[in-house]
């Protein structure tokens, strides 16, 4: 038989370590680097190297003592954390397979989990937070049943039960070394851990810091619920390296969107790599758009083949680019077969089989399904292991891998693979159904996939088919929907129509959208309805009252909007809800209480403390303001920057001090839409601020007004309100003479930035001192200022339109225009966070002479050669 040519290969090449064991790779990292950073946290703060092989020893011992091992098992049922860092450590010098399972794994599937792999302790935390190591009864006592195995993964499986992967320690080598190249990582380097321990994504999170003696940075909080103080926490870390699946990344991105001076401050980030699903183009532009100096790496892998086995690094620009999956890793080989196994050669779909050092051999105590999947054969490179990926790809030498889809009963999930068996299996078991099909459907770009299962007959309870697949199936792979049926649809070939099924679990899902959306428009009645009418708008989701605040994914924005479309209703929460993440919606709704006539939420009991502080910080500065009197006073502000006050607490103090600010000085507050530059329509009410709720908020409860212009709105209240809202601004030029700006200049007004070192004014300042990129151009667009549309055209500055490169390199470097005035700053401490005022002129008579000199030293300094390229002197 002629052997079997790889279509693709990756370069063949020993590790770079020197000997092929993982256990003296450590040795060697703790021996030379024991005063390097091993683990940067938010809670505990710094931990050497030194210190975690001195626990890492001490866990060794623990295990030891309870009869482990080398070639044992271990359970991992750890959260992220120092100690599961710990326990990787330990197990990998003992020479110990760790096996990871969640958390919240349930007892079914543990009890599998045990007995496939004849585990023989389980680590997991103690009620103190310590880790308490188990010996698990009932073992034979015979020989270790992975000698060579790092670690054991598990996936869906298609009987409804997992599959165990073993991976082996030649396999993690070669990962880890492939690794150190493909995103240039050293001693000095960091990578975040945020992937979920039992997501095999998360091995190199460990192991590349292992054997380089560089840095994990492991934020307490979760990116999925709690992304604002996630991302703070990785910015200050000056993480190098981020991991994550294109679903996250999306949500991760879009947060950068509406916080721009944050994704401005990711100045050490290099990295992002994605995998565990499709990546979108869109994903990518997107990506370039708001971190324009990180690179963005497409790899794959399934996790019979350790975590990854290839790479593709995305390229910039706004054109339509397939997404390749890439090149293979070291020492691994591609195969493109078609049905009958033979190599279709380049250019030609067909099946991908991966060999090589990183392939399994089979599946933990499953013999069927290991035949099916890993398969001998005589190749080129002598006799291999074949795993069957299920995943059709298209073959080039110059890209590699050009990812198709799949064809076979395996989904990617929101990161996961997982199997429809495991969920159809599950209906089975209940009875309550004679037929099943799993659908995932795939959001537009900023919408997650959704899980649809169908059933037969129509008359199907679904709600207690839900229920019980809730209780059996871990959360990721519970449907949204359960949608009965009459029959489900067949080609004529007797197949299960696919199309189809997805066409239904589209409608069934619109279908649930309007119904809410119905109820929506009708004042509800109860607390209840308010919430969920509240966490529908803010999620736009189906919203069921009996699941829990963390499977909707609130994080402390999406909590902040809520609570502010829940104070347009007159109401409240009573206690911080936000901490009690696992109540139920039901539960936060018992919470809520009426506010004061005023609309305004009064400072609860148990927090008044904090509000009473923020209250008397603020005063000083009003303090500060009335001294200097000024005519004009121009506001910005961050409320999510301002910590330990309730956001409601800090709208009342806030619109307080705004309501006696305005009595005297005209208070101007920035409501951009830079929407306008892609959408070409406003409107005064219906168009929200993108630059801020407390605009919003002020048009919502004090006397004021909208200015004219579709773009650089701004709302206003105070003496002056009228008269500014009845110029048409959007006839005049951005920052000239003519605009609002310029009347800022000429009444000297008091620029504060609350929070936020963004201030628009050194935009003006460009102007005046005549930067080579202070362009702009025209746009047409529909905007409604109260008096019904009007056709406008405008000039916008051409940075702030979306999607254009200037959007990326002519950002604004606010750092520097802190530096440059500092002479002139009044900083006061607030909330956690600061406020800097300045005057106009001040500020101009600061940062224009220095602008004239540098014209391009104010924009961040990555971007400043390609701006010069584009706007020379």
């Amino acid at each position: 038989m002629q052997a079997l040519i790889p279509t693709v290969s990756g370069g063949r090449r020993p590790v770079r370590f020197g000997h092929d064991k993982i256990a003296d790779v450590i040795s060697e990292t703790l021996e030379k680097f024991p005063s390097n950073t091993a683990v940067r946290t938010s809670e505990s703060g710094d931990v050497s190297y030194r210190t975690l092989g001195t626990s890492a020893f001490s866990l060794m011992e623990g295990l030891e003592a309870v009869g482990v091992r080398p070639g044992d098992a271990v359970i991992f049922k750890l959260p992220r954390s120092v100690e599961l860092v710990t326990a990787v450590l330990a197990t990998q010098m003992l020479g110990v397979a760790f096996v990871p399972v969640d958390q919240a794994e349930s007892d079914q599937r543990l009890d599998h989990i045990l007995r496939n792999t004849s585990a023989r302790a389980i680590v997991s935390l103690d009620a103190g937070g310590s880790m308490r190591v188990e010996c698990i009864s009932g073992h034979d006592g015979g020989n270790s049943a992975f000698p060579n195995i790092a670690y054991v993964m598990h996936t869906s499986g298609s009987t409804g039960v997992p599959k165990g992967v073993p991976v082996s320690r030649a396999a993690l080598l070669n990962l880890v070394d492939w690794y150190i190249d493909m995103i240039d990582f050293s001693e000095g380097a960091s990578i975040s851990q945020l992937t979920r321990p039992a997501f095999d994504v998360s091995i190199p999170e460990f192991l590349v810091p292992f054997a380089t003696g560089g840095t994990i940075v492991l934020p307490s909080t979760q990116l999925q619920t709690q992304i604002i103080q996630t991302i703070e926490f990785l910015i200050q870390s000056g993480t190098n390296v981020i991991q994550m699946v294109p679903t996250l990344l999306r949500r991760f991105l879009g947060s950068l969107e509406r916080l721009p001076h944050m994704a401005a401050r990711f100045t050490d980030l290099k990295y992002v790599v994605c995998n565990g699903e499709s990546l979108p183009n869109s994903i990518r532009r997107r990506f370039y758009s708001v971190l324009p100096n990180a690179a963005l790496v497409n790899s794959y892998g399934p996790t019979e083949c350790c975590v990854a086995v290839s790479y593709h690094y995305c390229s910039r620009g706004e054109a339509d680019l397939p997404m390749f999956i890439g090149k293979p890793a070291y020492n691994v080989d591609f195969y493109v077969l078609d049905e009958n196994q033979s190599n279709v050669g380049l250019g030609v779909e067909g099946e991908l089989w991966v060999g090589g050092v990183q392939t399994s051999q089979r599946y933990v105590a499953d013999e069927v399904q290991s035949k099916l999947c890993f398969v001998p054969f005589m190749t080129a490179n002598g006799e291999q292991v074949l795993y069957r990926t299920g995943d059709y790809v298209v073959a080039s030498e110059e890209q590699g891998l050009l990812f198709i889809g799949r064809r076979d009963d395996q989904i990617k999930y929101r990161g996961t693979r997982l199997e429809k068996g495991e969920i159809t299996s599950v209906i089975d078991k209940t009875g309550l159904c004679t037929d099943s099909a799993v659908v995932v459907v795939d959001g537009d770009d900023d919408a997650s996939q959704e899980l649809v299962c169908m059933v037969t007959p129509a008359s199907a309870d679904v709600d207690e088919v839900h229920r019980r697949l809730s209780d059996a199936l871990p959360k990721d792979r519970v449907p949204r929907l359960v949608v009965p049926l009459i029959e489900l649809p067949f080609t004529p070939n007797g197949k299960l129509d696919q199309r189809a099924l997805e066409g239904s679990a589209k409608q069934a899902l619109r279908a649930n959208m309007r119904r809410a959306a119905a109820q929506a428009e009708h004042p509800p009645r109860s607390p209840l309805d308010h919430l969920l009418e509240a966490v529908y708008a803010v999620k736009e989701r189906l919203v069921l009252p009996s699941r829990t605040a963390r499977e909707y994914d609130i994080d402390s924005l999406n909590f902040l909007e809520i609570q502010l479309r829940l104070a347009e209703s007159g109401l409240m929460f009573g206690d911080d809800v936000y901490r009690e993440q696992n109540l139920s919606l039901e539960e936060w709704a018992k919470r809520i209480r009426p506010v004061d006539r005023s609309g305004f939420q009064a400072v609860a009991i148990g927090n008044c403390g904090e509000a009473a502080g923020f209250r008397d910080e603020l005063a000083q500065i009003v303090e500060h303001i009335d001294a200097r009197a000024p005519s004009t006073i121009v506001l910005h502000s961050s409320l999510i920057a301002l910590k330990n006050v309730r956001a409601n607490e800090v709208a009342s103090i806030l619109l307080e001090a705004l309501e006696r600010v305005s009595a005297s000085s005209t208070v101007i507050l920035p409501a951009f839409t830079l929407s306008y530059c892609a959408t070409r329509c406003f409107h005064w009410t219906k168009t929200k601020s993108e630059t801020g709720v407390l605009a919003d908020l002020v048009m919502r409860y004090l006397p004021s007004g909208r200015t004219k212009h579709p773009a650089y709105s701004m709302v206003v209240t105070g003496p002056r309100t009228e008269e500014l809202c009845e110029t048409d601004w959007w006839k005049c030029s951005p920052f000239g003479d003519d605009s609002i700006f310029g009347e800022i200049s000429r009444s000297d007004g008091l620029i504060i930035g609350l929070g936020t070192s963004s201030f628009t004014h050194g935009h003006r300042c460009e102007l005046l001192a005549d930067v080579p990129y202070s362009k702009t151009t025209n746009l047409r667009g529909l905007a409604d200022f109260g008096g019904g549309p009007t056709e406008v055209s405008t000039s916008v500055y051409t940075r702030d339109i979306k999607g254009r490169p200037e959007y990326s390199f002519l950002a604004h470097d606010t750092d520097r225009d802190v530096r440059e005035m500092k002479d002139v700053l009044r900083e006061f401490a607030i909330a956690g966070t600061h406020a800097r005022l300045v005057n106009a002129r001040e500020m101009e008579s600061k940062l224009v002479p220095v602008m004239r000199i540098e014209p391009y030293g104010f924009l961040h300094e990555r971007a400043r050669a390609e701006a010069q390229r584009a706007y020379p002197s």
